[in-house]
């Protein structure tokens, strides 16, 4: 079977079954630094395209974080994407999949920026900024395949891997999540720039964490979590933005007994984003919805998140005066970590008496940086360091792979 057949019908397969759901130089490539938030002029939805606007309700915190921070920069967008003949809102989407809209961000292997872009490739492209990298690439890989959900496979898996037409399963899931928000953003624009008009962005100051965040803008710890899912599990960085809502969310998880919470899935949201910023177990989330690992998910369906957790920990009796902040203090937890295994979510304000399980903050990981070079393998470098391939495999996000690239920068956790 020729090989453009053979990727059309693994892809025709894959859509079909999910029923039309609808990566080196050590310096990161240069991002231009965001734009304050009250520089971003929200259009008048009235003057859009007169359709009813959806309620907030309908769409994910999420996806409306992500895209309010995509605001800030729709000027360099739409320049780039008209400068190299790129649809608006694919770039849009392909954003927001990589960065969240978080200008800030370099992964493990080293691609940084709003559009998670190599060095090399960056330096390849003759570009100034990372906003025109990402965007010239993409029309490279578009005008390479000649349709756009081959060039997203292409740009998030690579060129040669696409042409053979052999995509990993994240690769696909990459598709997919790239599809929905594309499609998002072409049918529900006006809706989607209403309800951005009530998502305010917050500096981060030098020593902010999410309490002082929390406390700063009077949203709850959850919220900024939902809003936030590229920032919830990373450590705050000053010159980045949080999103919050202007109005409380209160509804966005409703109690399910003592070790769960629901969640119904709206518009634009991730199963994964929600399993990150609730710190639940993936495997254990898919299990409990029967999800596949390869899927989207439709608004409506009703998520049940699971809460439980086994450990060490401290019973402590909430006294008259404490916060969130002064408990974590004392037992040398988090505010967050309280309110997570407490459920919490609802209101932050402790009643005197109340018995609360607190457990210590996880301490933070020591980390030494291995640049791969040609005869490196796994075990080879475990060996090097002290450490076991699981141990590198899971400070890198690589699962169960083994497949390693000569220039690959791997964070290696240091001895005990």
């Amino acid at each position: 079977m020729p090989i453009r057949m053979r990727w059309a019908c693994l892809w025709g397969v894959s859509i079909l079954l999910l029923g039309l759901a609808a990566a080196g130089p050590q310096e990161p490539a240069p991002v231009p630094p965001a734009a304050p938030p009250d520089t971003v002029a929200l259009p008048d939805p009235e003057t859009a395209d007169g359709d009813a606007l959806l309620p907030l309700d309908e769409f994910s915190p999420q996806f409306l974080g992500m895209f309010r921070k995509a605001l800030t920069i729709e000027g360099d967008l739409r320049r780039y994407t008209e400068r190299y003949g790129v649809d608006f809102d694919l770039a849009r989407a392909v954003l927001i999949q990589e960065s969240g809209g978080n200008p800030h961000l370099t992964s493990v292997a080293g691609a940084g920026g709003y559009f998670q872009v190599m060095p090399a490739t960056f330096r390849s492209l003759r570009v100034e900024t990372n906003i025109e990298a990402g965007i010239k690439y993409i029309s490279q890989m578009v005008r390479q395949f000649g349709r756009e959900d081959y060039a997203v496979a292409a740009y998030n898996g690579g060129p040669s891997r696409a042409r053979r037409g052999r995509p990993p399963l994240e690769t696909l899931q990459y598709v997919l999540s790239v599809g929905v928000y594309r499609s998002l953003l072409k049918m529900h624009e006006p809706s989607l720039r209403h309800h951005a008009d009530l998502i305010r962005l917050e500096p981060i100051r030098r020593g902010d964490d999410w309490w002082a965040l929390s406390q700063r803008t009077g949203a709850s710890l959850l919220e900024l979590r939902m809003h936030n899912p590229f920032l919830a599990t990373r450590a705050l960085r000053e010159g980045q933005f949080v999103a919050y809502p202007r109005d409380p969310r209160p509804d966005l998880l409703v109690p399910a007994g003592p070790e769960h919470v629901e969640y119904r899935a709206r518009r634009g949201d991730n199963y994964l984003h929600l399993a990150f910023l609730l710190e639940v177990d993936r495997d254990e989330l898919r299990e409990l919805n029967d999800l596949w690992h390869l899927q989207t998910l439709p608004p409506g369906q009703v998520l049940r998140l699971p809460l439980a957790w086994e450990g060490r920990h401290t019973g402590y009796t909430v006294q008259e005066g404490d916060d969130l902040k002064a408990v974590a203090d004392k037992l040398e937890s988090t505010p967050w970590r309280i309110v997570r295994d407490n459920a919490l979510f609802w209101d932050a304000e402790l009643t005197p008496g109340t018995v609360l399980r607190v457990r210590e903050a996880e301490p933070q990981p020591v980390h030494v940086t291995h640049r791969v070079v040609r005869g490196d393998t796994l075990g080879a470098i475990a060996r090097r360091y002290g450490t076991s391939v699981r141990a590198i495999q899971g400070a890198n996000n690589l699962g169960g792979r083994t497949v390693i690239r000569i220039g690959q920068r791997l964070r290696i956790p240091a001895r005990n």
